[in-house]
């Protein structure tokens, strides 16, 4: 390998690695505020945050990958631009297409990189999040309530009130309302603790009261009907045990996202064809986005810098936006799943490869001959 290989391969891999850098601070500060408002609100166990943020990792470099590529590409290059080094460079004999082969050397890597985030880790990350979820959610019941607070139980079927939760998992002063079907439940205690069993997650209360059938009977006053059969019943206890599994995590069915590419080929679903094309032409981008770069970093002397680079994140945008608006056409049946996503790759790349440019300029030089050219009369009347 050359000294100019090392040097401009140096250069792109260190500009890559910094803006995906801030990049991903930018993107991840986004996620953990998402992250700790579900934390607040008891959706997500605290203790399980940090495990979270990193689940969330290939997801989040899945999307800033192929910008992070074309800023890269657009700094190095533009750079040499400025610095009259591509000057230099092409005097000594160097032409463009080296350029290219040398990107090439560059991007390879990356696009294989994205595709094994996308197709392989992501999907591993989703289901190691679920199980981590469940399983936390399994060994500590308590861990998604907050003390203080009327804490809705799962389908609404009802509200559980804690006025403390101690950290052995004890709770204080415990208020329930449970109500599914003709199943119309309140409890009260002093003190309740959850303890799993064989038949499932148990709430064991002590020295409380029991209303039975409380709800109907109020509702059986205000309408003045007469009293159900099962009125209202009233017990005080000194131990009471119930099954609450809707407070339980059940293992779900696996959804599209969080399965791999070669577990979705077999289904005929227009969202799951959606997202295999999305799976398998994103990292396209990492190409078609690298050489566009290298054709949006060539400038003047006199211009800036970071000119190009306002172009270069529209670019970007109008690459993402078109893979987006493609997958939502194939998911909703108004485009060939059969066709796929590859034209808007494939339109993106020959932009990058300069053939519309060349097809430009191939037409104004066969214009410029085929020009009639005028005809000049001189003294003597002859034409010349």
């Amino acid at each position: 390998m050359r000294i100019i290989d090392r040097m401009l391969l140096r250069e792109l891999t260190l500009t890559f690695l910094a803006v995906i850098s801030v990049l991903l601070l930018i993107t991840y500060g986004g996620e953990a505020t998402k992250l700790l408002g579900r934390a607040l609100d008891g959706r997500v166990p605290v203790n399980l945050v940090g495990q979270l943020l990193l689940l969330k990792l290939p997801d989040v470099l899945g999307m800033i990958i192929p910008l992070s590529v074309l800023i890269a590409v657009v700094l190095t290059f533009g750079r040499l631009y400025q610095d009259q080094e591509m000057v230099v460079l092409s005097s000594s004999g160097v032409s463009p297409n080296y350029f290219r082969k040398l990107l090439m050397w560059f991007l390879l890597p990356i696009t294989l990189l994205l595709y094994l985030l996308l197709n392989v880790l992501d999907p591993m990350a989703l289901q190691y999040e679920k199980k981590l979820l469940v399983e936390n959610q399994s060994i500590s019941p308590i861990a998604a309530l907050q003390e203080g607070k009327f804490n809705p139980l799962p389908k609404d079927k009802g509200v559980l009130y804690a006025k403390r939760i101690n950290a052995d998992g004890t709770l204080e002063q415990v208020w329930i309302k449970y109500r599914d079907g003709s199943n119309d439940l309140i409890l009260m205690a002093p003190s309740g603790k959850f303890v799993r069993e064989k038949n499932g997650l148990v709430l064991r209360l002590q020295d409380g009261w029991r209303y039975q059938n409380l709800h109907g009977s109020l509702q059986t006053q205000s309408q003045m009907q007469s009293p159900p059969a099962d009125g209202l019943e009233v017990q005080s206890f000194e131990l009471f045990e119930g099954v609450i599994p809707e407070l339980s995590i059940e293992q779900s069915k696996l959804r599209e996202r969080e399965m791999f590419t070669w577990q979705l080929l077999d289904s005929d679903s227009a969202k799951t064809q959606a997202l295999i094309q999305w799976r398998l032409n994103m990292p396209l981008g990492v190409l078609v986005l690298g050489l566009i770069g290298l054709m949006l970093s060539k400038s003047g002397p006199r211009q800036g810098r970071f000119g190009k680079m306002f172009l270069a994140i529209v670019v970007f945008i109008l690459f993402n936006q078109a893979l987006s608006a493609g997958e939502s056409a194939i998911e909703k049946g108004h485009w060939l799943a059969e066709i796929g996503l590859w034209p808007i790759p494939l339109l993106f790349l020959l932009v990058g490869l300069g053939l519309f440019a060349w097809l430009q300029a191939t037409l104004r030089r066969w214009l410029i001959s085929t020009k009639i050219k005028p005809q000049r009369i001189d003294s003597s009347g002859a034409k010349s």
